[in-house]
This record gives structure tokens, sequence and C-alpha cells, in this order.
């Protein structure tokens, strides 16, 4: 097989669920009642879906910065975006992990169309964390299906890690109780394609944050416009929403109003963790044509692959793939059960998103010019891999802001014994 002979042959022997996932999986959850069924899932359907209908088009997605919408109803019918969802709302009830990981294999074959898969996931978790029992029933059963697709709205032009400087603002209205949305919220993936939108938005009077599930077509103004011209991930739409006291019911609040800014906290807890599995995949798309390639190439007298620092380059970026992995589903496992992982999920986006544009860049390098050039379809994953650094929380407010206080404040309750 010769990676030259781009698109349909190359795809057709690329494997996206490897041993070295199910080998992760079992370590965490090997004894849980659904791993058999699990793995056989993430292996074939997920995998010959990411193989068939989702790899041979990512090239062209990317050239023409188009979501496939097609390719997500498909992903609704087979079951993955329901999968760690309660059975009474559709869905399969399995742990996080499981569907955490998948992430990693659609990454590996579209890193924009998982990116568009992960961001919707983040919104229906908002809202069966936190809506109203009236509001899981009326929203998540056809947004886990693929029948409808959701967007989380958090930034804005001037408040991206700054979240708590938003300027979207609401008012209620008195004679009916409705709120009134008036504002912008900008780098919203799916802006161009969701149904459903899980808005936040500050009081105009108190400025505390309050969250609401957003549907197209009601009273007042709502523009979609499109963020043309990204650098990566571009599989997946972006744009900017403009609100102009947009109506919305009062029974679409989310939990209680002003409480909205820690809801999209945790909710962010949950999408860092998504992104993390992301990266691995963007990285072991990048790794695995490294490895085509070099198996190919001759230079010097030899195969690239015999040549001592490639053996390294190789070798390095394996272990921290399988690092950033483990790192990965401790945090997916972690939210499974409930458990306060904030911080995991920070280090594991963190580690990921910077492993990914490591091997990626190293990846081009040691293809030479042949990885910068479109045709080799590995300059694409360091454009795709570096929007995994900022995107849910930039790796610099992670390692600034998160990660301390949570180390802080571990070491401030610990009872310290003498030095040994």
């Amino acid at each position: 097989m010769n990676i030259h002979d781009e698109g349909k042959e190359f795809q057709r022997d690329m494997t996206f669920f490897v041993d070295d996932q199910e080998i992760a999986l079992h370590a965490v959850l090997r004894e849980e009642q659904h791993f058999g069924d699990m793995v056989e899932f993430l292996r074939g359907s997920l995998g010959a879906f990411c193989r068939d209908q989702v790899a041979p088009r990512a090239a062209s997605h990317d050239q023409d910065e188009t979501f496939d919408e097609e390719n997500f109803r498909a992903l609704g019918e087979l079951g993955f975006l329901a999968m760690a969802y309660p059975e009474a709302y559709g869905g399969l009830g399995v742990d996080f992990a499981y569907y955490n990981l998948g992430l990693e294999s659609l990454a590996m074959a579209d890193a924009g169309f998982a990116l568009a898969v992960g961001i919707h996931g983040t919104a229906c978790d908002g809202i069966r964390q936190f809506g109203s029992e009236s509001l899981r029933e009326r929203y998540l059963p056809s947004l886990i299906s693929g029948e409808k697709q959701a967007a989380f709205c958090l930034s804005e032009a001037g408040s991206g890690s700054d979240a708590k400087a938003m300027s979207t603002c609401y008012r209620k209205d008195p004679e009916t109780g409705d709120y009134l949305v008036r504002g912008a919220k900008y780098w919203i993936t799916n802006g161009m394609t969701a149904d459903v939108f899980f808005l936040l938005a500050r009081d105009a009077e108190g400025g505390a944050v309050s969250a609401f599930v957003v549907e197209k077509g009601w009273e007042g103004g709502f523009e979609q416009v499109k963020i043309p011209d990204k650098m990566g991930v571009r599989g997946s739409n972006t744009a900017e929403l403009v609100f102009d006291d947009y109506r919305i019911p009062a029974e679409n609040l989310v939990g209680e109003e002003g409480r909205g800014f820690k809801y999209a906290m945790v909710m962010l807890n949950g999408g860092r963790a998504t992104i993390a599995s992301q990266a691995v995949g963007c990285a072991r798309a990048a790794w695995t044509k490294l490895m085509v390639y070099a198996h190919e190439r001759e230079l010097f007298g030899a195969k690239l692959k015999d040549l001592d620092n490639t053996k390294k380059e190789i070798s390095e970026a394996w272990v921290e793939i399988g690092a950033s992995r483990l790192l990965t589903l401790q945090a997916a496992l972690l939210k499974g059960e409930g458990g306060d992982f904030a911080a995991w999920a920070a280090a594991a986006k963190h580690r990921a998103t910077e492993m990914a544009v490591r091997v990626s860049e190293r990846a081009i390098q040691l293809t030479g010019g042949y990885g910068y050039v479109t045709e080799s379809r590995i300059e694409r994953h360091l454009r795709d891999a570096l929007l995994y650094r900022i995107g849910e929380g930039a790796n610099e407010a992670l390692s600034i802001v998160v990660l301390p206080r949570f180390l802080y404040a571990e070491e401030e309750g610990a009872d310290r014994v003498d030095p040994w």
C-alpha cells in the first residue's frame, strides 16, 4: 500500500480502534458489565463508520470548510451519541469513558467532525445535569438520537478564557415571565447547523449568569453568521450568534436563575475530557501516517524507519500518545462515576493537547516536504491540533488558574509529618 495513492486504499487499510485503546479500557473498566459489548461496538460498528464514512470525506470537508450533517445523523442512528445517557431518554446507559474513547477514533478520522460531535455532547450533558425533567424529556431524545444538533454558547468576542466578562444579557418580561436576550456569542461550534443552543447570559441588573435552552424560530432577533477561513478543524462550522430581544420561554431556564456560570464550569470539565480524547486521536492519525511513510521512504541507502532518529521519534510519540490516553481515561472514568474530576480533566486536556501539537509537528518534520503539502494529509493534523490547546480553556489558563487552585488546596489541607 502506497501512501501516495491518496484516499480510498489508504483509508480502507486504516484501523480506527486499535488494540492500545482496548488495553487502556481494560485497565479501567474490565469488570464493568458492558465492557465486552462496548469494545465490540467501538471496534466494529464505530470503527467501520470511521473508516468508511468519516475518513474518506475528511480531506474534502477540510478543503471546503463544510460540516457533514449526513454523517452526524448517521452517527446518531448508530447509537454513539446516546451512549452515556439514561435509557429513560433513549440512551444506552453506559459509562462515559466508552463514549470518550470513541471520540478518539472519530478524531483520528476527522478532527473537525469529532469536535462538532464533542461540543454537541457538552450541550446535551448540560441539559442532562442541570435541566428540569421537562427540559430533559423535551430535548434529550431528539438530540442524542442525532435527529437534532446542539451548540454550547459561552464564548464572546471579548470573553474567551475570561468567561465572567460576558456582555450578553437578559431581562425578564414582567407580564409573561419570559426572558429577553440581547448580545452576541462568538466562536460557537455548530453555530450554523444546530437546532438547540445551550446559552449563557448575564442578568442586566444584578450581573448573575443564567443558562437557557434556546431554539430557532422564536419571537425576536436571532442571526447566525458563519466565521470563515479557520486554520484547522475545518470540518466543523463556527459562528457568531446575535440576539436582539430574543424571547425565551420562562420554562426554558436551566436550573436556578443566577447559577449558570457554575453550570458552565462543570460542563467545561467534561468538555476538557472530550477535547483530550480528540487530541489523542489527532496525534494517532499523524503518527500512523508517519509510520506508513517511514516504511516506504528510502534515503541514505536505508528505509526511513531504520534510521536511529526515526526510531527514537516514533517510539517517544507512541509513549506520549499512550500516556495521554490513560490520563484522559482517568478523567472520563471519574466523570462517569460522578466524582470531582476537574483537576484530572484539566491535566488530561493540557497533556494531550500539547502532545498532539508536538507529535503532529514531528510527523511533518520527519516526512519532510511531503508532510508539508496537502497531498500527504499529514499537515491537516497539526492545524487541527493547534485548536485543542485553545478550546475549552486555554492551556495557559489551566496551568496558571485551574490546576494550582486544586494543588494548593490539597497541600493546605494535608496533615504533614516531620521531614523524612
